[in-house]
């Protein structure tokens, strides 16, 4: 058939019903009890569509607008700690699902650092030395939150630190629970916070100082209190600037006595006397963030349960610590060369991870694990075979224990990674340690992770703020579940 004659034809249709609507009584016509009824032509021409009508009022609509912004922001988030190889890895919840949460109460407490204090405890290995990458962890903290001082520091120091200069007019016997065991004290835990001690058995001098031509000044380079940490059976003597002071033996296996200087001090020189224990002074602000650095080069952070539990949970509750940081693993990573190793090791960590809980009940713990590692196989640079399989089952024994875990070695780029750093000027040429300013760049990345769950934090929060109930069908779209 043409297509004039099918035109035709429809047009011929349409008019014929058009001519039936326009004389079809508007009330229908009875036959009997069945009702025959035909629209008029107004309701044809009116008739709305329904398939644009809308379901929902305006006020309705509003609302599900700004619910279906919140999914999609919190959406964001939650992509970020799911997928991102550089993001904290968080311990499950009751459901098994991440604990969202988990930091909640180490947030609350940066929130309230305007009016007091709290406290940062990084522990580690000689990746942290010199005050590396702790440096910057401090420094944003202290920024954002407050805070003043370098934190704990040992009475002598091996390795000179970037943020302070540390001197001491002679070297003490010293004793560790990280070093040989000729170092270690027989019969006793007593080695402090720090995993070592100082002997003082007679006139000792300690000078700090700021290096601030590395960095200029930083408020880890001012400190409002100086405390001394000591156990002694006999009166030890401390003095400064004129002043004497006098720590008579408390009844404590750990005693932490307040010497008075002056606000804002950046410099200390102080003469100790007398006989006893010494486990290192802290330079803080009264109020907001200190970080404590502590290195143990060598160590597997295998040690912590023998350093006496009562010296930790001391320092960990008269400090108000609320963040412990645990960075281990590289120096056991050439060790690692059988499944039963590699098993015994993640046993013996998840058991300090659990002995620091007991001590520091209101602290968080994260863990951070080793970066890539590079050996001579087959005649070229390559990642240790073991560390990528040895990085994710340590995530899976920390988060297990109730810990956080962060990959250093997945957040700088995984395997084959360290030897791109190399070339960068990110990490130095035994493809094991970062340069200073490699390690600036884990500080940062490890910042970012951490203050990444602060800003989620916050944006919970602000849902919890007073509302109107949204009034959306519920198949429409699901409300938020706040994790």
């Amino acid at each position: 058939m043409k297509p004039y004659y099918t035109s035709l034809f429809m047009f011929a249709v349409i008019g014929v019903l058009a001519a039936v609507a326009a004389i079809f009584p508007a009330e229908g016509i009875e036959i009997g009890e069945l009702s025959l009824n035909y629209p008029t032509l107004q309701e044809v021409f009116d008739q709305e569509d329904e398939s644009t009508k809308p379901e929902l009022s305006p006020e309705e609509l509003l609302a599900l607008r700004a619910q279906e912004m919140r999914l999609a922001e919190e959406r964001e988030f939650l992509d970020f700690f799911e997928h991102n190889p550089a993001a904290i890895r968080l311990p499950k919840n009751n459901s098994g699902e991440p604990d969202y949460r988990f930091f909640d109460s180490f947030f609350q407490a940066l929130e309230g650092a305007d009016t007091t204090s709290l406290r940062v405890v990084h522990y580690g290995d000689s990746q942290i030395e010199e005050d590396r990458i702790t440096r910057v962890l401090r420094n944003r903290l202290q920024q954002q939150f407050g805070g003043k001082g370098v934190g704990l520091v040992p009475l002598y120091q091996t390795v000179q630190s970037l943020t302070v200069g540390q001197y001491t007019s002679r070297e003490p016997k010293r004793h560790s629970v990280f070093w040989l065991k000729q170092y270690r004290r027989t019969g006793s835990r007593m080695y402090g916070p720090m995993g070592q001690m100082s002997v003082l058995d007679s006139a000792l001098t300690v000078s700090i100082n700021p290096r601030s031509k590395l960095t200029g000044m930083l408020p880890a380079h001012y400190f409002d209190k100086v405390t001394l940490l000591t156990y002694s059976g006999n009166n030890i003597y401390a003095s400064w600037k004129g002043n004497r002071q006098t720590v008579t033996p408390a009844n404590t296996r750990l005693q932490m006595t307040p010497l008075e200087v002056p606000d804002s001090s950046t410099s200390l020189s102080l003469t100790l006397s007398g006989s006893g224990d010494v486990y290192g002074i802290m330079l803080d602000g009264n109020t907001g963030v200190q970080v404590d650095n502590i290195p143990m080069r060598g160590c597997s952070g295998t040690i912590f349960v023998g350093i006496d539990a009562m010296q930790l949970s001391t320092y960990f509750r008269e400090t108000n610590t609320r963040l412990i940081i645990m960075q281990f693993g590289g120096n056991n990573m050439p060790y690692l060369k059988s499944e039963k190793v590699i098993e015994t090791y993640l046993t013996t960590l998840g058991e300090q991870v659990r002995y620091m809980q007991r001590q520091a009940p209101d602290a968080k713990i994260l863990f951070i694990g080793p970066s890539d590692m590079t050996t001579r196989m087959q005649g070229k640079m390559q990642t240790y075979p073991w560390l990528p399989d040895f990085d994710a089952r340590l995530a899976e024994t920390i988060t297990a224990n109730g810990a956080a875990y962060w990959s250093m070695f997945m957040s700088m780029g995984g395997v084959g990674s360290m030897q791109q750093w190399v070339r960068s000027g990110l990490a130095g040429s035994d493809y094991i340690h970062f340069t200073r300013k490699g390690s600036d760049e884990v500080g940062d990345m490890l910042c970012n992770a951490l203050l990444t769950g602060y800003d989620y934090y916050n944006w919970r929060r602000e849902q919890l703020l007073p509302n109107e109930p949204l009034k959306v069908p519920m198949e429409t779209c699901t409300p938020t579940q706040e994790k």
